[in-house]
């Protein structure tokens, strides 16, 4: 449970989403244009014009207390886009943003207006530039803004970066990991068209390993396409397209939806004068890509409609009657409450430790308070949420393991966090050994995603470093799992060397590691893990693999597989769910092998049941 961070800290910030591709001013004509390898360029003192048309809107359904919320809000942007080239700092390109001469301005968040009128549009955005830190490749590296831009200002242009990049890679087809405003997406290039002149490309969102602000559970339904051209020299010319994203819940219905429509045309390109460029990276407020940052009256509305009458003696009345049986009348109501109150009023999160400590507090107890310490998320709720697994009460209690656990559940760690989770996995044995070895990876992982903090990194490599020299499978399987919590594609290699394992233990957490890891040599691995002789191994490799686009060469792989009798019967169901998606883009790869398990011994009426379904007969 993490409700204030995925349901709450995104779901109006979402609505700023704008998108934008990266431009370069291509390199001098070349004899062989063909062979140059794309990049994107940005010289000093050049700038480049766009013509932006972008709409969105999103709305999250709360429901509590027998009645119906939403949060919504839209928004609607025409205007200028504006690149400019401020020069480079050894590899990495420095180039800053404008959004200028606005003819449509409309942002309603929460059923107001923020952009009413033109003197509204100039004091957001009127003379304002971010500084972006690209490679050539167009992977935007950090963006800075000044200490006094408006909040609003850095959230369009940190949604401009985050939502839809333009990534350029060598080869037919690419997947890279983006950060954007909603979260971390696992995103699909390939190469439609080719010549002397430049190349179109396709780029679709397959997965949200991370999605932020539309709430939590159920199923999470997809749709995204977008086309851009490039020119040969390295100019990005065209992007258009648009995505929905739903969040279906348990009755099927849309408990939460966002959709954007982007259309971006390049226009002029111009000179400006270098005296003009922004001040130095240095005395700027330096954010990595998609991280939003709230405006506080903005916030404030939130907050006040998240908590919906909630109050402190109303809070800790329902904990002393409700806590010890670990649920509450109408409760996710209560926690999208509860943990907005705790963020509005941050002294509460020592008292909820006081509470904590009590004796009468029974583990069910204990770890709602935890729950509802790690959803909040703020600093203060960690620094409690540390207090309270640190104390007597915790430490002593036989279900420590379990509680510990609750550090997985925080989605924004501090680096304090991350020590106490390394300091507890340094000290502990047993079942605490184990949970404070998913804690680590999790919290070590985020916090180096999110921040490539030095620190976080060094626990991550730790972990690795214990991997190698463990020699129990038990142990190395745990740290394999640690590792695949982190999610850092650095450690795909050391991750992988584990697939061959003697032990099926050690190769189905080899499989389940990999699952964030989108490289193709993760993918080829979990491949060879899905022919895997052991059942429970080749399910998780399938199950990781659905995690991820599959080409056609890989379905055909599949499609071997199937038809040399490599797929366990017991495991058809996941075999069907990694495939059935694509169905309608593959139909002859995929109805044959479909078709072929229809000739085997099926004795689950289920599995039959959805093959048919899928093949029409």
């Amino acid at each position: 449970m993490n409700t204030r961070k995925t349901l709450i800290g995104g779901a109006v910030l979402a609505l700023l989403l704008c998108t934008a591709a990266w431009v370069g001013l291509g390199h001098e004509p070349m004899a062989s244009p063909v062979a140059v390898p794309f990049q994107f360029r940005f010289p000093q003192g050049r700038s480049w014009t766009y013509r932006l048309d972008y709409t969105a809107d999103s709305r999250v359904q709360l429901s509590g207390q027998g009645k119906q919320a939403s949060l919504a809000g839209e928004v609607h942007l025409t205007g200028d886009l504006v690149l400019r080239g401020h020069g480079a700092r050894g590899a990495v390109q420095r180039v800053g943003l404008r959004l200028e001469s606005l003819s449509q301005h409309s942002l309603r968040v929460l059923g107001q207006e923020l952009l009413p009128d033109a003197s509204s549009v100039d004091a957001v955005f009127l003379g304002r530039e971010a500084l972006l830190e690209m490679d050539s490749d167009g992977v935007v590296r950090a963006v800075s803004f000044r200490e006094d831009d408006p909040s609003l200002f850095k959230n369009t242009v940190q949604s401009l970066v985050g939502e839809l990049q333009v990534v350029l890679r060598e080869g037919a087809t690419w997947t890279v990991e983006e950060p954007t405003s909603r979260g971390r997406a696992r995103t699909e290039y390939s190469r439609r068209d080719e010549d002397a002149e430049g190349v179109r490309l396709l780029k679709r969102r397959v997965e949200y390993v991370e999605l932020r602000g539309l709430g939590q559970g159920g199923t999470v339904r997809l749709d995204s396409s977008f086309e851009a051209d490039v020119a040969r020299e390295g100019v990005l010319e065209r992007v258009d397209g648009e995505e929905t994203v739903e969040r279906l819940g348990t009755d099927g219905t849309v408990s939460a939806a966002s959709h954007v429509r982007v259309s971006l045309v390049r226009g002029a390109t111009g000179h400006f004068e270098a005296d003009k460029a922004p001040v130095a990276v240095a005395v700027l407020q330096r954010l990595t890509p998609g991280t939003m940052v709230v405006d506080p009256k903005v916030r404030a509305r939130m907050l006040t409609q998240q908590v919906d009458g909630m109050t402190a003696d109303r809070l800790f009345t329902l904990l002393e009657q409700f806590a010890n049986v670990g649920t509450l009348p109408d409760h996710n109501h209560f926690l999208l409450q509860a943990t907005g109150l705790l963020e509005q009023q941050p002294e509460l999160c020592a008292r909820l430790v006081e509470l904590f400590r009590r004796p009468t507090l029974q583990v069910k107890g204990r770890a709602l308070l935890l729950d509802l310490l790690a959803g909040t998320g703020t600093p203060e709720a960690q620094a409690a949420l540390v207090q309270a697994l640190s104390s007597r009460e915790a430490t002593g209690d036989a279900r420590y393991g379990m509680l510990l656990g609750r550090l997985s559940l925080v989605s924004n760690p501090t680096s304090d966090t991350v020590r106490f989770a390394e300091k507890t996995y340094a000290s502990t044995e047993g079942e605490p050994r184990v949970a404070s070895t998913y804690a680590l990876g999790s919290t070590a992982g985020a916090l180096y995603r999110q921040e490539k903090s030095p620190e976080a990194w060094a626990a991550v490599r730790r972990l690795a470093e214990d991997l190698r020299a463990s020699k129990a499978p038990e142990e190395q399987a745990h740290l394999l799992m640690a590792l695949g919590n982190a999610g850092v594609v650095e450690q795909a290699d050391v991750i992988a060397g584990y697939a061959s394992a003697t032990s099926p233990e050690v190769r189905r957490a080899s499989a389940k590691a990999l699952r964030k890891i989108a490289t193709p040599e993760a993918t080829m691995t979990l491949l060879s893990l899905a022919a895997d002789t052991q059942q429970p191994v080749q399910a998780t490799a399938m199950e990781s693999l659905g995690r991820r686009p599959l080409d056609t060469g890989l379905l055909m792989d599949l499609r071997d597989l199937a038809l040399n009798g490599g797929v366990k019967v017991e495991n058809y169901h996941v075999f069907v769910s990694l495939v059935a998606p694509y169905l309608e883009s593959e139909p002859d790869v995929v109805r044959e092998l479909l078709s072929h398990l229809l000739t085997q011994d099926v004795r689950d009426r289920q599995v039959l049941t959805r093959i048919r379904g899928l093949l029409g007969t």
